[in-house]
């Protein structure tokens, strides 16, 4: 393992997420898409990623690495981490939860170049912010916080939607409309409001006592801050207090999309789940203006193992055909 005193080994060369790659992951056709507006969200995101990634990728190779810039390291690769798990289920949901649509790309559109700037803030080489966008973004979710306090509270879910949305590679729908400028998330969130079932439910029994602490105390969290959301006045271009919660729901979004993945085993990798978990509950807790939760920190050499790992992909994606191939095999 490296130390202060130790040169950092080269990391794996790490191909960027070209559109064309990840048209592939979601199943998604270019040439169907038309005019629609997600294969233009679904770049963006992917240049946020990239930046991110080679941001992490400098540092690692700058040279020696000491506990404090392991912790560093670590944390932004799971930051990062968190943000494709978003960007993946995102892309996908727009798709097959076409009620959902305009909230799904909002917020995520709002939470990725946030989370890539956060990621890499404390690094020598940060991605730069896109802070003007992001107020805007959040500004209009605040708009829609009464349909998603009542989809929360009623726990609706489109659970075939949701469904579908994990099924990685499978063929998809071939546009997504633009919303209109009424649009409403009819469906409200399903990933986040099925956070609930999936935590007292048995999905995440084999991830491990760790995980399922987290995911209790995302839970704990999510319903602080959609008790907070019912409680804020509606304002057309949202206020700073109604800014701050929407960068909170968002945080959860990206938490709930780790879950979500992790549960449909199609989003693996032995350290990013719990590591992710554990920098989202932080910053979910700072956003909502509460004390962090007590949390024993890595010891530096398994951060460090993290920040190696994102260079060779800290987060793997398996496809449906990918699974039915183990499956077959095993």
């Amino acid at each position: 393992m490296t130390s202060a005193s130790e040169p950092h080994p080269a990391d794996p060369p790490s191909a960027p997420r070209t559109t064309s790659s990840l048209h592939a992951l979601f199943g998604l056709d270019p040439a169907a898409t038309g005019g629609g507006p997600l294969p233009l969200h679904v770049t963006g995101w992917a240049q946020s990623l990239d930046a991110g990634d080679r941001a992490l990728r400098t540092a690692l190779h700058d040279g020696a690495v000491g506990a404090a810039g392991a912790h560093a390291l670590g944390r932004a690769a799971a930051l990062l981490g968190a943000a494709e798990a978003a960007t993946v289920l995102a892309a996908r949901s727009a798709h097959v939860l076409p009620a959902e649509a305009d909230l799904t790309l909002t917020v995520v559109s709002a939470l990725v170049p946030a989370l890539v700037a956060e990621a890499t803030s404390a690094l020598d080489h940060p991605a730069a912010p896109q802070a003007p966008r992001t107020e805007r973004l959040r500004g209009a979710l605040t708009a829609q916080f009464p349909w998603l306090v009542h989809g929360f509270a009623s726990e609706a879910v489109d659970g075939a939607g949701l469904a579908e949305a994990v099924r990685l590679g499978a063929p998809l729908p071939g546009t997504v409309d633009a919303p209109g400028p009424d649009a409403r998330p009819r469906g409200g969130c399903s990933p986040v409001q099925a956070l609930p079932r999936l935590v007292g439910g048995s999905a995440l029994d084999d991830a491990g006592a760790e995980v399922q602490s987290l995911a209790e105390s995302l839970l704990v969290a999510g319903d602080e801050l959609h008790r907070r959301m019912a409680e804020l006045p509606t304002e057309p271009a949202g206020s700073p207090t109604g800014r701050e919660l929407a960068a909170a729901y968002e945080t959860l979004y990206a938490a709930t999309a780790c879950l979500t993945l992790w549960a449909a085993g199609v989003a693996v990798g032995p350290l990013w789940l719990r590591t992710a978990l554990r920098a989202l509950l932080v910053r979910l807790h700072r956003l909502l203006l509460e004390p962090p939760p007590v949390l024993d920190p890595y010891p530096a050499e398994e951060l460090l193992a993290i920040a190696l790992g994102a260079g060779a992909r800290l987060l793997t994606f398996r496809t449906v055909d990918e699974i039915s191939a183990q499956a077959d095999a095993a």
